[in-house]
């Protein structure tokens, strides 16, 4: 169950999910934009890149591995470059794919737990300290 506080600390911030699964970011798009102040939603790390670059969002979901010639290793090795703090929660079915697990700070196996995902982007936030 969400609490009143978990509502409150999501509903400004801005999300951007990394994902190649139609079916996923559509689920997740329909669950956050409800939640969150604004959402990006992109394919493929390439568009990833172009959309964290535009809209410096607050906190960002991937997936691992994605069809394209860089994956999810390669955009949060990209995105770190760039900066250093935003927070990163890796969502895929291929955990063990993961090669940049110290960028990150947190990982969750699919299928998806959308309490526990809210949940720890909540801890994630305020880890970083981007919501008081």
């Amino acid at each position: 169950m969400l609490n009143t506080k978990i509502i409150d600390d999501l509903k400004n911030l801005s999300l951007l999910i990394v994902e190649d699964g139609e079916d996923i970011i559509k689920i997740m798009d329909s669950t956050f934009k409800a939640l969150v102040k604004n959402i990006y939603l992109a394919p493929n790390p390439q568009m990833g890149m172009e959309l964290f670059q535009n809209h410096k969002p607050d906190i960002i979901l991937t997936d691992i591995r994605m069809p394209r010639a860089k994956d999810g290793n390669d955009f949060i090795e990209q995105v770190r470059t760039i900066d250093t703090n935003v927070p990163i929660i890796v969502v895929s079915a291929y955990v063990h794919d993961l090669t940049k697990g110290d960028l990150v700070q947190f990982i969750m196996e699919k299928p998806i737990d959308f309490m526990e995902l809210i949940h720890m982007i909540d801890k994630a936030i305020k880890q970083t300290k981007r919501v008081d």
